[in-house]
């Protein structure tokens, strides 16, 4: 197991200019090679990023050694009683996956574009995701993220359809997902089932735990087709 130094404190690093970060030494790895960067690259890249920023933690929080409150495809969930948030840490080596990939692309998300996720639902639907570092176990390495919890019950799917096509989001549907298109920021999102949107007490919709991905030219080409 490794240990770089780090407490279980919110790194010293915003979830932007880490994002930043990273993707400009994606976009750097690509343009050396002529082609874009791979699911295993990105691993590499990530690790020698959160090495040099210490960005594994020490010591897991004390959450983990207890069982989850809830779990799901993607994370193991605790709540904090004390700061009325969630926190959550991917399974091991699995940091979801992307809405919509090419053929020749692995369907599952990298540690960058997991995190590039969060950085996106915190700007489009105004959350306050935190990233508290990356844990290394025998099992393989975690992220874990911190979330402010939502009060109020699950939206209808007809609620969560309108709240994104009132808004100007294109319904489709890839494999057995819904998913929606926003064609002016080039985005889509998918897992839009009811576990995922709470109605709260104003009757506004929160989006907890949405899946966001930027479309590269490439994407955006077949999201279109999709929905036209």
């Amino acid at each position: 197991m490794s240990n770089y130094g780090n407490s279980t404190e919110t790194p010293g690093i915003s979830l932007p200019t880490l994002v930043a970060q990273l993707r400009n030494s994606c976009e750097a790895a690509a343009r050396f090679q002529a082609g874009s960067t791979c699911y295993a690259e990105e691993i590499g890249i990530f690790r020698r990023t959160a090495e040099e920023l210490r960005l594994f933690l020490d010591t897991p929080p004390p959450e983990l050694a207890r069982s989850p409150d809830d779990e799901g495809n993607e994370h193991q969930v605790w709540f904090r009683p004390d700061s009325a948030s969630f926190l959550k840490a991917t399974w091991p080596d699995h940091f979801g996956m992307l809405v919509v990939h090419r053929a020749d692309e692995e369907p599952a998300a990298s540690p960058i574009a997991y995190l590039e996720r969060w950085l996106l639902h915190n700007e489009i639907f105004g959350d306050s995701v935190e990233f508290l570092g990356a844990l290394d176990t025998d099992q393989g390495m975690r992220l874990l993220i911190s979330q402010p919890a939502i009060l109020g019950q699950p939206a209808t799917d007809a609620q969560i359809k309108d709240f994104f096509t009132s808004s100007g989001w294109k319904r489709f549907q890839i494999a057995n997902d819904i998913a929606y298109f926003e064609p002016q920021r080039q985005i889509v999102v998918s897992d839009t089932h009811r576990g995922n949107l709470i109605l709260m007490g104003d009757g506004l919709l929160a989006p907890i735990d949405l899946r966001v991905q930027p479309l590269t030219p490439s994407l955006l080409d077949i999201v279109t087709k999709l929905t036209q």
